[in-house]
């Protein structure tokens, strides 16, 4: 029995590290022999661009939006600014009123509560540009946002781009954690699209060819991170592009961070199991047959192994300290060299797969809604300060 319980605690804890560390030396390895040319081609590039905004209950933060929507360096004759709007609040009134002023701002309004996803899909459906830029009301966009997006799309095979999320309050506990954070997911979307294509995509920035999306009815998981699935299916990449800047506060408390999150990892376990048929499949390329199991495998498979494997260690532990030490040291190890890179990453780490485990419980058990959940309060307080 005892020989069981070393055999299994072996298995359990070893597969995290070598999924972790196989897919941190593949993406390594693309990273730096990835094409690093500036993406920057000669002369304008001004397609039409259609921006949809949904928007819920957002009359504190509303105007200084428009603020930075019209300021951004791209000609205002060639975009349009679609508001897809389900509030209770003076909101669609606000934006009713900067419509009369500026003839390219539509509002589309809902009586009822429609949530992110057929809210994006509503204003997709009502663009009439070639090209749709996701936005989100809390969060504002660099002046070149627009440009360095739309760049992309002279190269005929690129489908989506997305972009880089600068926090402004890194000032804060959660602050300088969502910014360790957003490093490391920055370094895999970087990777990703340098080996095939990424589908971590930040709605609050993203561009994407319409007639790729058009017939996007329903969507299961966030409208955002799907539409890189889809691009992907089609046969198009979707990119990440650091120029691509927008800037956004993180939650003032861990429990608006811990809930924002579970969100997030819900939404891409949903999608993930979605999209399945895509795994292992050549006409998918290395996003089908690496990216996309090796995501699975780090955000369902491998927080399950992890807890499992602690409870095997530490009941192993009690009964065989001599075969149990050198798990501990190899775990201490791996610790400390992580520290050395940034003495947060155990932390957020740990932070990240207890979040994974909730979202995987309220997807499997619990059939948790995920697209119509507030969004954290402090974010827009901190914003309009």
């Amino acid at each position: 029995m005892l020989s069981v319980l070393c055999l299994l605690t072996l298995f359990l804890i070893g597969m995290p590290i070598l999924i972790f560390g196989s897919y941190g030396i593949i993406l390594l390895y693309f990273d730096k022999s990835g094409e690093k040319k500036s993406d920057e081609e000669s002369g304008e590039f001004e397609p039409k661009v259609s921006i949809v905004i949904p928007t819920h209950n957002e009359e504190v933060i509303i105007s200084k939006k428009f603020d930075n929507m019209l300021h951004l360096n791209y000609p205002m004759e060639k975009f349009e600014i679609i508001f897809v709007d389900d509030s209770t609040d003076s909101t669609p009134q606000i934006i009713e009123e900067y419509s009369k002023k500026f003839p390219f701002i539509h509002l589309i309004r809902s009586r009822e509560r429609m949530g992110y996803s057929p809210s994006m899909i509503a204003g997709c459906k009502a663009a009439e540009n070639e090209i749709i830029i996701f936005a989100e009301a809390g969060s504002f966009m660099d002046s070149q946002a627009i440009r360095n997006l739309v760049r992309h799309f002279r190269k005929p095979n690129i489908g989506l781009v997305t972009g880089k999320s600068i926090i402004l309050n890194v000032g804060e506990q959660v602050g300088d954690t969502e910014r360790s954070y957003l490093e490391i997911a920055d370094f895999l979307r970087r990777a990703e699209s340098r080996m095939d294509s990424t589908f971590w995509v930040k709605g609050e920035a993203t561009a994407v060819r319409k007639e790729l999306i058009e017939d996007l009815e329903e969507c299961d998981a966030t409208f955002d991170n799907t539409s890189a699935l889809i691009v992907r299916q089609k046969g198009y990449k979707a990119i990440y592009d650091p120029h691509v800047k927008f800037y956004e506060y993180a939650p003032k408390d861990y429990n608006d961070y811990s809930k924002q999150k579970t969100i997030r990892a819900a939404n891409w376990i949903k999608m993930l199991l979605r999209f399945r048929k895509m795994f292992f499949r050549r006409k998918y390329g290395l996003f089908g047959c690496i990216t996309l199991p090796m995501q699975f495998l780090m955000l369902a498979i491998v927080p399950i192994t992890l807890f499992v494997g602690f409870l095997s260690l530490i009941t192993l532990t009690f009964f065989d300290v001599t075969f149990s030490l050198p798990i501990w040291s190899i775990i201490g190890a791996i610790l400390l060299m992580s520290l050395l890179f940034d003495r947060k990453i155990p932390i957020i780490l740990l932070e990240f797969e207890y979040v994974l485990l909730k979202a995987l419980y309220q997807v499997v058990f619990t059939r948790t809604e995920h697209d119509k959940i507030d969004k954290a309060i402090s974010t827009r307080t901190c914003a309009v300060k």
